[in-house]
């Protein structure tokens, strides 16, 4: 270089950084129009978004307002309760059987006022809702929330038409049982009023009194059968107490010890665990099951044995078995037995199976006659053990999920 010469870019430098200074413009331009589009393609795609959820917020609105709607016009009642068994929503239906709002209230407290006439039956307190309306209550599982949904089912109407129901068949039922009962009385009472018209002293004091004894027992006869007939037609009533198994075997023990050793026949009562109970009264049960170990005293010979076994099913049932050394049933009578006024006695009214089989139905159970081991009859009574009232299972539904 020579000294004093200026220095600087030549025109062929210039021109090839002001060809970049293009290329870099052109390049940001075209990249900042991308960028444009590309915003403006997502505020296009955002604003539809917010349409489409807006739309789905509105839908959802309406599907509540039409469920709730739905909710208030359902004729049964029904409540919505959280994982920690708070009652979140209830209708107007459930507000009129429980007898007030009680949104916020402890699903479990509700409960507790309440007492069961069945497993998946209340009769109310009164402490709220009105006192004595039976309602049936289901309880379902909200999947995934923890919480359920209480049906409750308003059924005093259906239980009263069912209550006048079944009045209306032992109505029909008495009207045929009397027919039959006016034609048993007839023969033994012309029997007693000839007896009786024929009694007097003139053919002596002894004969006499002898007329008087024959008359007093066709009475007495005539007194058992209309007591039986009515133990009989009130058998179909159910009596809701609740008596041990024990008690009414012990019962049994103290009616016929003396009985059967008067006889020379065997009898064995079997100790069963205390806490084996019936529904029905000490009473009824002794009297009822009286009909089977009376017929079975009856037709046993002496010195022989009437065995009687008691025994759980593993099914919540009671089986009862009492076995003879008599005669037995033909299988061809084994229905016929239970019939009323059917007896092969003299001295039978043909109402003590028929009283026990109706007893023993009416508390949901069976009677049945098999052939004993050694030829003679046995009868097997099947009856459901009382369970003790539950409170209502929330199973794994009612996992608290704190």
């Amino acid at each position: 270089m020579v000294p004093g010469e200026q220095t600087g870019p030549d025109a062929a430098s210039l021109m090839e950084a002001f060809s970049l200074f293009n290329q870099a413009s052109k390049e940001l331009t075209e990249a900042y129009g991308a960028l444009q589009q590309e915003v403006e393609r997502l505020s296009a795609e955002l604003a539809d978004a917010n349409t489409r959820l807006r739309e789905e917020l509105a839908a959802k609105e309406r599907m509540r307002e039409r469920l709730a709607m739905l909710l208030e016009m359902l004729p049964g009642a029904v409540l919505v309760v959280d994982h920690v068994f708070v009652i979140m929503e209830m209708n107007l239906e459930a507000r009129r059987i429980l007898g007030a709002d009680l949104r916020g209230a402890d699903w479990r407290g509700v409960q507790a006022l309440h007492s069961q006439s069945g497993p998946h039956e209340w009769v109310l307190q009164g402490a709220t809702g009105a006192a004595g309306l039976r309602v049936t209550v289901a309880v379902n599982a909200l999947p995934g929330e923890g919480g359920q949904i209480i049906l409750l089912q308003d059924v005093t109407s259906a239980r009263v038409l069912e209550e006048a129901a079944q009045r209306r068949e032992r109505l029909a039922a008495m009207g045929e049982t009397m027919a039959g009962l006016a034609h048993q009385l007839r023969t033994p009472l012309s029997t007693t009023l000839l007896s009786v018209s024929q009694m007097t002293y003139g053919r002596g004091e002894e004969r006499f009194h002898r007329q008087q004894q024959r008359a007093l027992e066709r009475l007495q006869h005539l007194e058992a059968t209309i007591d039986a007939m009515l133990r009989f037609l009130r058998g179909a009533e159910q009596d809701h107490g609740v008596v041990a198994v024990a008690e009414i075997l012990a019962g049994l023990e103290l009616e016929f010890d003396l009985l059967f050793r008067q006889k020379n026949v065997g009898l064995k009562i079997p100790q069963v665990p205390p806490d084996w109970f019936l529904t029905g009264s000490r009473v009824a049960w002794v009297s009822v099951l009286a009909n089977l170990l009376h017929n079975a005293l009856f037709y046993s010979p002496s010195a022989s044995a009437v065995l009687l076994s008691v025994h759980s099913s593993g099914e919540g049932d009671l089986i009862l078995t009492i076995s003879d050394s008599g005669p037995g049933i033909a299988e061809s009578d084994r229905q016929k037995v239970f019939m009323p006024f059917y007896t092969s006695r003299r001295d039978g009214t043909g109402l003590g199976l028929a009283i026990t089989r109706n007893f023993v139905a009416s508390m949901g159970g069976t009677v049945e006659i098999e052939a004993a081991a050694n030829g003679g009859a046995c009868f097997v009574v099947r009856l459901p053990l009382w369970q003790p009232p539950q409170p209502l299972s929330s199973g794994a539904i009612m996992q608290e999920k704190l």
